[in-house]
């Protein structure tokens, strides 16, 4: 199967139905009668933008990451004001605390975004750690976040 037919397939399972790991992923993709890797699927998701969040009941599944007609940065907005708890600068770090399965979900936007002053972020489930490319790009940074809150 082709990449862009087996993405589109990924892409109907996971909004379809609860996904919560790569194997549950890979059993709905042999179920339609797709072969794939671990690997396959990793990539896929990265390419795809897919991210974990909660779903309805509480658990922790795969969902499309998408860009709406709303900037990326008026979504961070709205974003940092609902979910981050906290903001703590260390040297040239900015920690950002968020509510229980959100971390993802701003770090991918804050990468979208590409602000100049931070050259990569890593999250967790309720924490990113923002590194800066300076001690003084990361207090540009933390102030603008602490501004969204």
């Amino acid at each position: 199967m082709k990449k862009a037919s087996r993405q589109a397939l990924i892409k109907q399972l996971i909004t379809q139905q609860p996904i919560e790991t790569q194997e549950e992923l890979l059993a709905g993709l042999e179920a339609a009668g797709v072969k794939a890797t671990q690997a396959t699927i990793s990539r896929d998701i990265r390419e795809m933008g897919i991210v974990k969040t909660h779903g309805i009941d509480g658990k922790i599944q795969y969902a499309l990451f998408t860009k709406t007609t709303q900037s990326s940065e008026q979504k961070l907005h709205e974003t940092v004001k609902d979910t981050v708890t906290k903001v703590i600068r260390v040297q040239f770090i900015v920690v950002i605390h968020t509510t229980m399965g959100n971390a993802d979900v701003v770090a991918a936007l804050l990468d979208d975004i590409q602000y100049e002053e931070i050259a990569g972020t890593i999250a967790g489930v309720d924490t990113i750690v923002c590194i800066a490319t300076s001690e003084g790009a990361a207090q540009i940074f933390e102030e603008r976040i602490t501004d969204m809150l």
